[in-house]
Formats: structure tokens, sequence, C-alpha cells
């Protein structure tokens, strides 16, 4: 069950990230990730009340810690899907965000595997191929890497603070970290003296974001409430296939064909670490 709800995760992710980007091609991808994480509140406090829970002070500092790492690793997310290629960006925050948690699981004690240690170097190539490109645009695939990495970083940080919930917090940890990921948002508003101000036709798109973005997080900590945090963090981190897949088809992207190993042997890699 806990493999589903990670794979249930994945797509909404995917999702969500596309979505993201794409209205961040029309709007400041801060307020974007800003409306979607105050959407977010709303959305994981209705699904808190309704499923119940019962959180601990770990869970709420864990949540608040996460939140940190959602919205900057969405941000550098956002970024560079509105400005670099999709197929770039996506696979080396997913690959990124895989590693991470299972690093921090060998770090606090667990071992690791074989079959992990192979995808993760692995993964390591498939940064590599993917980030290949033809010379005219090799400037936006220096700047997918850079915002892949922040994503990454952000990203595998949020999946560790929520994997640290305890059975009985429900989804209570996952409102946490979309407040406080809000706030750090505003703080990061008012340093860079953004105007908080969201074009109309980035709305829709930034409601989808809030909904998705949310489902994604609450999936994974169900998930991980019932089974490892290594497994369903890989697992959950398959995003950027779908977020691939609706860019080949909604923004025609073409890949290269290293590019497209480098994509097989990031959603190989991520396979190995969940399996191991």
């Amino acid at each position: 069950m806990h493999i589903l709800l990670g794979l249930f995760s994945a797509v909404a992710a995917g999702s969500s990230d596309f979505l993201g980007g794409f209205a961040s091609r029309n709007a400041k991808a801060i307020m974007v990730n800003a409306g979607s994480h105050f959407v977010g509140i709303f959305a994981v406090l209705a699904a808190a009340l309704i499923f119940g829970g019962d959180p601990s002070g770990s869970d709420l500092a864990w949540g608040l810690a996460a939140g940190l790492g959602s919205s900057l690793g969405l941000l550098s997310l956002y970024q560079g899907i509105a400005h670099s290629r999709v197929a770039i960006v996506s696979p080396i925050a997913g690959v990124g965000a895989a590693a991470l948690p299972v690093l921090y699981s060998v770090a606090t004690g667990d071992s690791l595997t074989t079959l992990a240690a192979i995808g993760i170097a692995l993964g390591l190539a498939a940064i590599a191929l993917v980030s290949i490109q033809s010379g005219e645009a090799k400037g936006s695939t220096a700047a997918g890497v850079l915002y892949g990495f922040g994503g990454a970083v952000g990203l595998g940080f949020l999946l560790v603070g929520l994997g640290q919930a305890t059975d009985d917090a429900g989804v209570w940890p996952v409102m946490y970290s979309r407040a406080s990921g809000f706030c750090v948002l505003l703080v990061v508003m008012a340093l860079t003296r953004v105007r908080p101000q969201l074009p109309k036709s980035a709305l829709p798109a930034t409601i989808g974001v809030g909904i998705l973005a949310a489902g994604a997080n609450s999936f994974f900590t169900a998930g991980v409430q019932i089974g490892s945090l290594s497994t369903v963090a890989v697992v959950s981190a398959m995003f950027p296939a779908v977020t691939v897949l609706l860019a080949r088809f909604v923004f025609r992207e073409r890949l290269q064909p290293i590019q497209i190993v480098g994509l097989l042997c990031a959603l190989v890699a991520v396979g190995l670490i969940a399996s191991g």
C-alpha cells in the first residue's frame, strides 16, 4: 500500500510541478509558489479535520522545517521549468530528492544496500547525460542544471522532514509545512521587494498547483507512516516522468537521444534505490 501511495504522490507532484512551471511563464515564480502554498494550507487543513490525527511537538517542528525545503525547492524548480528545459530540471530534482532521504537514513543508522548504492551512482550519471544539449542552448542547459540542483536540495529536505511524522500525526505535518513555506516566501518577497500581485490568467493554475502539491505531500506522509522513508521517498521522486511527459505533449519539447537515455537512467536509478 505504501508503494501505491508513493506512486500517487509522484503523479500529483509531477502534475503540480508542470502546472507550476507553466504558470510561472506568465507570472513571477515566487508569486505562483506563495499562492499555491496559501491554497495548500486550507486544502490540507480540510483533509486533516476530516481524517483526524494527533500530532506531537516533534511533528510540528519537522513540519515547519519541511516548509523551508518546500518553499525554496519549488521556487527553484518552477524557475527552472519556466526559463529552462523541463527535461533537464525535473530529472535532476527527482534524483536528488530520491537520494537525500536515502543518505539521511544511512546517516541515522540504516545500512545502504548494493542496489541503492548502484542507484545513486546511476542517478549521478543520469544527471550528466540529461544535461548534454546542442551548442545553441548551452546557456539554458547550465541554468537548468543549477535550478535542478536547487530543487533537489529543497525537495529532498522536504521529504526528510515529512518522513519524520509519527504514525498518529495524520496529515497535520503537511499543513504545518505549507504554512511555514508560505511565511518563508513572504520574507523572500519582502527582501527582494516583489509586489504581491498575481495575474488573473495565472490564478486557476496556481490554485491547481496548491491542491496537487498538498495532495502529493499528503500521500507521501501517509505512505511513510506505514512504510520506510527511503522506499516511499524514491517512489514519489518518480515525478519527473510525469512532468517531462506533460512537457512533451503540451510544450512539444524535443529530446535528444542522449537525453532520453539520461531520463531513462534517472527513472531506473529511482527504481534501484527503491528496491534497495
